[in-house]
This record gives C-alpha cells, sequence and structure tokens, in this order.
C-alpha cells in the first residue's frame, strides 16, 4: 500500500482505504479498481492524494482488493472468507460495476462474520436433506400449485380492508387505522416498524406534535401517511402465510432476513433514485420470493431438482427452476399477487426481477432486482438460492448510480434491516 498523488494515478489501481470529500463525505470505496472516470472524479474534489495497492490489478475479471482490516494478521480468514465471497460471486463479472464495489463490502463483511463466530461457518443454514430427493419430476403449472393450498386461493382478510382503503382516494386517517387495528399482531408489527430508526428522522421534523414514541395507529399513518402505511400493512399482512416451511428445506429466519434485507435494500434505492415510493419498493422486497416458499411447500420433488441443477451447474436458482418447473419463483409470486389483485406496480416488481425484457417500462421491477443482488451479495439471510444473479445491464443503467453511490448507500441499508428485523422478530439480537 502506497500514497500516490491524483495526477499521478492511472487506470487499473486499486484503492487501498476508503476516499473521503475534503469535507468528509464518503466519495469511493477501498477496493475500487480506478478508471478514467474515477480519476477525473478524484480531481474534480481537488484531493491532493490517495491510497493504493501500489500495482494495476492482474486481471481485468478479478480486482485485487485489499484485505480487510479485521483480516490482518489472519490469512487463514481471508482465505476462506474470499473463496466463499467468490463461489458466491461466480456468475457475476468481478470487474463490472456495481460487481467491483459489492465485492469488495461482501468480502470485508464475510471476514468479520467468521472472525465473531470463531471458525469458517457454513453457507446458508439448511442442512440440505432435499438432496435425497432423486427425482426429476415435469413441469407444473402455476395455477395447480395455488389451488392445492387453501390459504392461497384468497387473500387474507385483512388484506381486503387495508385493499379497500388504498382504492378509495377520499380515505382517511380514522380509516387506515381501521383497516389495521383488527390484527392486533399486524398493528403491533407496524408500529414497531414506524418506530424503528428508518422513521425517526419524519418524527424529529414532526417534534412538539407527537410524542418521541408513536403508540397509536392514527398517529402512524399521520407520520408515514395513509397509503404508505396501508402498503406497508400489504405486505406484512401476507407474512404469516409462509411460516410453516420444514426447516430441513430452507432455514426460514435466514429466508426471511434475506427477504427484509432485499426490502430495506429497494426502499433505500427508491429513496436514491425516485424511481418509485419507497414504502412501495419495500414490500416488493418484502415479498420477491413469495413465489419460491409456495414451490418449497407445494412442489418439494421439483424444488430439489432444481436446488441440485444449481448447484452442479453454478448458477443462480431461479434458472434451475425456469428448467425444472417450467417457470421461477418470480413469475409464481407475480401470480399470486395478481390473483389477489394486488396493486398492479407492486406485482410487476416481484414478477420481474429476474426478467426485465419482458415490461415495457423496467424502472421499477430495475429497483427490486439490485436490491436483490445486493442482498445476496452480501449474505444476508438466504432463500436457497447460493449464487449472485448476475445484474442486468439495462437495469443498473435505469437506475442512473455508480458504483460509489451504491457503496455509500450499503451501510444504511445494513442498520435498515437489523432495524426491520426487531420490528418483526422482536426477539433477534445483534449484527445480523
Amino acid at each position: 500500500m502506497v500514497t500516490r498523488a491524483v495526477t499521478e494515478l492511472s487506470p487499473g489501481m486499486v484503492l487501498a482505504e476508503d476516499v473521503l470529500t475534503p469535507g468528509g463525505r464518503f466519495l469511493m470505496p477501498r477496493g475500487t479498481v480506478l478508471d478514467v472516470g474515477h480519476l477525473k472524479s478524484l480531481l474534480a474534489w481537488n484531493l491532493a492524494e490517495v491510497r493504493v495497492a501500489g500495482e494495476a490489478s492482474p486481471c481485468p475479471d478479478a480486482p485485487a482488493a485489499a484485505a480487510p482490516d479485521a483480516a490482518q494478521g489472519r490469512p487463514d480468514v481471508l482465505e476462506a472468507a474470499e473463496a466463499a465471497v467468490r463461489e458466491r460471486f461466480a456468475c457475476c463479472i468481478l470487474a463490472a460495476s456495481p460487481c467491483d464495489v459489492l465485492f469488495r463490502l461482501a468480502l470485508d463483511r464475510e471476514v468479520r462474520r467468521r472472525l465473531a463466530e470463531g471458525v469458517p461457518a457454513g453457507e446458508g443454514g439448511e442442512d440440505r436433506s432435499w438432496r435425497m430427493i432423486e427425482s426429476e419430476p415435469g413441469h407444473l403449472a402455476m395455477d395447480a400449485l395455488l389451488r392445492d393450498e387453501p390459504q392461497l386461493v384468497s387473500p387474507p382478510e385483512v388484506y381486503l380492508r387495508i385493499s379497500a382503503v388504498l382504492g378509495d382516494p377520499a380515505s382517511t386517517v380514522e380509516d387506515a387505522a381501521e383497516s389495521i387495528k383488527h390484527d392486533p399482531s399486524l398493528a403491533a408489527k407496524l408500529l414497531r416498524l414506524v418506530n424503528s430508526s428508518y422513521y425517526a428522522r419524519t418524527m424529529r421534523a414532526m417534534r412538539g406534535r407527537f410524542p418521541a414514541k408513536i403508540d397509536s395507529l392514527s398517529r402512524a399513518v399521520t407520520v408515514v401517511g395513509a397509503r404508505q402505511l396501508a402498503t406497508l400493512a400489504l405486505g406484512v399482512s401476507v407474512l404469516p402465510l409462509f411460516q410453516d416451511i420444514p426447516q430441513n428445506w430452507v432455514n426460514m429466519r435466514l429466508f426471511w432476513e434475506h427477504s427484509v434485507g432485499c426490502a430495506a435494500a429497494a426502499q433505500a434505492l427508491a429513496e436514491a433514485t425516485g424511481l418509485v415510493n419507497p414504502e412501495t419498493a419495500f414490500v416488493a422486497g418484502l415479498l420477491h420470493d413469495i413465489g419460491r416458499i409456495i414451490a418449497f411447500k407445494q412442489a418439494p420433488a421439483h424444488m430439489a431438482a432444481a436446488m441440485r441443477r444449481a448447484e452442479a451447474e453454478g448458477c443462480p436458482l431461479y434458472l434451475a427452476e425456469r428448467e425444472v418447473l417450467g417457470f421461477d419463483h418470480a413469475a409464481l409470486g407475480g401470480h399470486l399477487l395478481q390473483k389477489w389483485q394486488f396493486p398492479a406496480n407492486l406485482e410487476k416488481m416481484v414478477r420481474y426481477h429476474h426478467d426485465l425484457d419482458e415490461p415495457f417500462i423496467i424502472d421499477e421491477p430495475a429497483v427490486v432486482h439490485l436490491a436483490d443482488v445486493v442482498a445476496t451479495a452480501m449474505g444476508w439471510g438466504g432463500s436457497g438460492n447460493r449464487r449472485l444473479p448476475a445484474v442486468d445491464p439495462a437495469a443498473w443503467a435505469a437506475l442512473g448510480l455508480t458504483g460509489e453511490a451504491l457503496a455509500a448507500l450499503v451501510p444504511g441499508m445494513e442498520d435498515r434491516l437489523a432495524d426491520t428485523m426487531r420490528s418483526f422478530f422482536p426477539d433477534h439480537q445483534g449484527p445480523l
């Protein structure tokens, strides 16, 4: 690691430390492989010097990120962590943005996780007894899967009440609160969510009008907004339907951690880009994998075959699902939301987050697509998928972000994930 004047930098050099603006704001993350655009940005900020690894990255498809500080003196941990992260990123071009930045962030987190646990922990938390199912059955029909599960034929009762509020432009604060309060568990989850640090900024702005703690649904509606709270309630009201998957298939706590991680990432991306309402993005992220839960529950032999195929071929699970089931979990989840008459933009964001060639306007599903990429890259929980899906270039372009801008959002996403997990699972403790 050496110090170089900014005027002496050249494309291919790797940042050895995070770069801050003269005012102390985050600019570029450690591990960035510098290109011409990065160099122009550094010069524009009038920075004198930065710390770099000293050599150009030896392979354009494998940026050599500097070892995380936590791994200093522990080459065994660093080696194991890097092997795990490289396997996770095996389907991505590491030199392409945003995979280069996400790889560095994921490696840093994996090192910290392994050091905190004391041993190189295994991936995912499943015992993988799905390997014992040998058959690879034929394709299925989505409607047949939904017909065989009575809970999925019609949406929860509370959903119907919430939908009535969403569909009525004249609905009031009291109407929104009334639609939720008859479900005490749902009301409690929403109040915990609104009292999380994410909404602290809004509550500070309203200081003097409301107490520090929001203790009623009507106050929550006023802070968050009637339609926004109702949209959040749509997603949260669905969660109890998907809690009874056998643990030998997928660890449900890890599944919801991944879903909440995707929701937190989608909400942050929506705020940063302005492409979709943040609460809508949160719910779409929360529900983006519900089709996979349906498939685990209703078609275990098919999912076992898909997971074996994904592992053997080294591909993301959604591609194996298409081969084995005839459709992927995104299409199945979107089909369910369409049958339930969810708002069309929510249904589209779930249905197309792995298939961005289909929708006429990709901005909304692009938010969930990238959020899923971030959650998978960072190892936030797990839904049975072990490999990061490739970033769709059109989705990345639609969001208009740089790798550095995305990296700056990730710590806030992680904080939001921890807060939301505590909202949904009050016994949750510590880092995820």
